[in-house]
């Protein structure tokens, strides 16, 4: 809305710029012409006299811009549009200027008398002769009312002022489309994150809950800390993980909750080794971006028959933000699907990113190795 205001401000400001311009030059050049200096009330009646001819193109801006455009162009009324701008453009450049002669005439127009010779010559017709000027002033010529093709070049005038409006206006409407149009893009790229992320919370959930009933039966002094641990979980993705970016300190110490949650449940056989900078940068990322990455590693990357490992680890390089994450990778666990989290992810990654970003996962017969590279958030 305030985007909008602005465009209408300015909108207004070309315009009135112009006029400024237009209606100030005769003026300024009055004022300049050393030829024939004006002072006073001459002056202002040859500016008062420019103006009179320039009001037509005036009114018929004013009527275009504020009437014609918005209640007939805009709204597609294409044929009523033409045919009003038709009618307008006759009654202000027929019309209107014997109006304007009519109620001011100018005072150089007179009749030109004539007069009959009185002797036994042919009777010839002469005017008057001019009247001679006062010494030190200039012959003044009187001016003749407008005819073709004068009216013609004055039409033609008012179509191009014509053409000019609708180029600054459409301009213009195409800057608040664009913006407008960025705006709808914005607010489906927010509520798709937003989609995903809730998707992704009950998700992650139903992953721990499970583990938590796992314990239940086998330790229950561990199925107690990991409720602990739980809550702790709990009160990151409530609470903190709502909002649209995150520092990446908080996003490192959610996932050593995480896998020390996850080491409560699992056995001797599972080695965790992590690789976090002790200097955390003070940097942003989406909330909730590498979870899900973890949670497959230790989802299919963990046996309880043999032994398995995770090596995860995050840095700061020159493209940005690094995670890593490799895996065991078992017989009974090599299957193809990775439930929501990979499809979350890709998802997630393209609406923010778009293709600045580096996504790749290998493996083998062995090994699972994901790798991530993101720019920080502005």
């Amino acid at each position: 809305m305030k985007h909008l205001q602005k465009q209408l401000l300015l909108e207004q400001i070309i315009y009135a710029t112009i006029w400024v311009l237009i209606l100030g030059t005769p003026l300024i050049s009055f004022l300049l012409d050393d030829d024939r200096p004006l002072e006073g009330a001459e002056l202002w009646k040859e500016v008062s006299d420019t103006w009179l001819i320039v009001f037509p193109f005036f009114l018929l801006f004013l009527i275009h811009n504020y009437i014609l455009i918005p209640r007939l162009l805009l709204k597609k009324y294409y044929t009523r549009y033409v045919v009003s701008l038709v009618f307008t453009i006759g009654i202000l450049f027929l019309y209107l200027p014997e109006c304007i002669q009519v109620l001011n005439p100018h005072p150089r127009f007179r009749p030109q008398k004539e007069f009959v010779m009185q002797d036994s010559a042919p009777r010839v017709f002469f005017p008057d002769p001019l009247p001679a000027s006062p010494p030190g002033e200039k012959m003044i010529h009187p001016v003749r009312p407008i005819h073709p093709p004068f009216l013609l070049i004055h039409i033609t005038v008012a179509i191009l002022l014509v053409g000019f409006n609708l180029t600054i206006r459409f301009f213009l409407k195409s800057l608040h489309d664009d913006e407008m149009l960025k705006e709808l893009e914005h607010q489906h790229l927010e509520s798709e994150l937003q989609y995903l992320k809730y998707q992704l919370n009950p998700h992650f959930f139903m992953n721990t809950l499970n583990n938590i009933h796992a314990l239940v039966d086998i330790d229950a002094e561990k199925a107690k800390k990991t409720i602990i641990e739980l809550s702790k979980l709990m009160r990151y993705v409530l609470y903190e993980a709502n909002n649209s970016q995150i520092s990446l300190e908080r996003e490192i110490q959610f996932l050593e909750n995480y896998i020390a949650l996850m080491q409560l449940r699992y056995t001797e056989k599972l080695r965790i080794q992590t690789d976090f900078p002790l200097i955390v940068p003070r940097v942003q990322i989406p909330p909730l971006l590498f979870i899900s990455l973890l949670e497959n590693a230790f989802k299919h990357g963990v046996s309880y028959r043999e032994d398995s490992y995770i090596e995860v680890r995050i840095a700061q390089v020159d493209e940005g933000i690094l995670f890593a994450c490799k895996n065991s990778k078992h017989a009974c666990t090599q299957d193809t699907h990775h439930g929501i989290g990979i499809e979350n992810i890709k998802k997630r990654l393209h609406l923010l990113y778009g293709t600045n970003y580096t996504f790749t996962i290998t493996e083998d017969e062995v090994s699972y190795h994901v790798l991530l590279i993101i720019p920080p958030l502005s």
